[in-house]
C-alpha cells in the first residue's frame, strides 16, 4: 500500500492494488473504502508539492504537551510566544540560503542531476525532447512543463528528465521550479512577525469589548485525576519491557529480585569445575549478588 501510495503512474498502482489484494484482500477493502484520492499521489486532486504528510498538527501537539496544563491565559501567552521564536528563525534561516531554489529543493536537483549523465537526449522540436535510459524512454515537453514519468506535472518540479533536456538547451533549472520551492517564497511566508502583546495594563480596549461579561463555560469535570497524555490507535503497538533474568515484564535485570528462569529447551551438560561459583558460599547457580548469605556474612 505504501508503494501504492508513492508511485506516480496509474499503472504501477494499479500493479501494487492487485499485489495488495493478493496478500491481503481485507487490507485492500479497507484502502478502497477510505478513498484513494486521500491517500494516493495519483488520484489526490490537490498539489501535494512532493508532500505525503500532513505532520504540523501532530508537531504542534507535541511542542504543548506540558503547556496544555497551565492556566488559559499563560497558555497563549506560551504559544505566542513559541511562534514568535518560529517564525524569526525561520525567517532568518531562509534569508541565509545561498540559491534561488531552498537548500531541501537544491539538495534534490542536485542528486537528479547525477543521473542526467547517463541519460540520452534527443530533440524533437525546441521544446519537445525524447529521453532515454537503459531501454526506457520518456518525452519531456519543457513548455508545458509535463513528462511522461508524470513526476514534472504532479509535483511542479522537474524531475531527471527534464533537467536533461533542460540541459540540452542550456536552461536554467530553476525556471522549471514552481514558487513554493524557491527561496523568496520562503522568505515571504515568515516576513510578517509575530508581535509581543504587552502588559494587560497597557492594552486599548474598546468599551463595548471591555463591558461585555464572560462567564465560565458550562461544563462537568469528570470525575478522577484528568489525562495528560492521549489515546492510542489501533495501529499503534505498545511495548512492555521484560526482565532479561525471569522473563517477566515490567522490570529489569537489573532491579530484579526474582530467580532466574529455567531453561526447558535442550542444554548442553558443563562439568561443575568449569561453572561459575559464588565467592560467598562457594554453591553453584547464582552469584554474590543474589546470595542468600551475603547478609549474615556481612554481619
Amino acid at each position: 500500500m505504501d508503494s501504492a501510495a508513492r508511485t506516480y503512474s496509474e499503472f504501477n498502482y494499479n500493479r501494487h492494488m492487485e499485489e495488495l489484494h493478493r496478500l491481503h484482500k481485507g487490507a485492500f477493502e479497507y484502502a478502497i473504502a477510505a478513498g484513494p484520492h486521500k491517500w494516493s499521489r495519483v488520484h489526490c486532486p490537490q498539489r501535494r508539492y512532493r508532500l505525503m504528510t500532513t505532520n504540523v498538527a501532530e508537531c504542534i501537539n507535541s511542542c504543548l504537551k506540558f503547556a496544555r496544563q497551565l492556566p488559559m491565559m499563560t497558555l497563549a501567552e506560551f504559544i505566542r510566544n513559541m511562534l514568535q521564536k518560529w517564525f524569526h528563525d525561520r525567517h532568518a534561516a531562509a534569508r541565509s540560503m545561498r540559491h534561488q531554489l531552498t537548500d531541501a529543493a537544491h539538495l534534490v536537483i542536485l542528486k537528479r542531476v547525477e543521473k542526467c549523465n547517463y541519460m540520452t537526449v534527443n530533440p524533437v522540436d525546441w521544446n519537445i525532447f525524447s529521453v532515454k535510459l537503459k531501454g526506457n524512454q520518456w518525452t519531456v515537453n519543457l513548455h508545458s512543463k509535463t513528462c511522461t514519468c508524470n513526476k514534472f506535472q504532479m509535483d511542479h518540479f522537474p524531475c531527471s528528465h527534464a533537467l536533461a533536456a533542460a540541459r540540452e538547451r542550456n536552461l536554467d533549472y530553476t525556471s522549471l521550479c514552481a514558487d513554493y520551492y524557491k527561496r523568496e517564497t520562503l522568505i515571504d511566508a515568515y516576513s510578517v512577525p509575530i508581535m509581543p502583546v504587552g502588559h494587560p495594563s497597557s492594552w486599548v480596549v474598546p468599551s463595548d469589548i471591555a463591558s461585555r461579561v464572560v462567564l465560565n463555560p458550562k461544563s462537568k469535570r469528570q470525575s478522577g485525576r484528568p489525562m495528560e497524555g492521549r489515546h492510542a490507535s489501533s495501529s499503534e503497538r505498545t511495548t512492555t519491557q521484560s526482565c532479561r533474568r525471569c522473563g517477566q515484564s515490567g522490570h529489569n535485570s537489573r532491579r530484579c529480585s526474582n530467580p532466574p528462569m529455567v531453561n526447558e529447551g535442550p542444554s548442553i551438560s558443563v562439568p561443575d569445575e568449569y561453572r561459575r561459583k559464588c565467592s560467598i558460599c562457594h554453591s553453584i547457580g547464582h552469584n554474590k549478588q543474589t546470595c542468600l548469605e551475603k547478609d549474615s556474612t556481612v554481619e
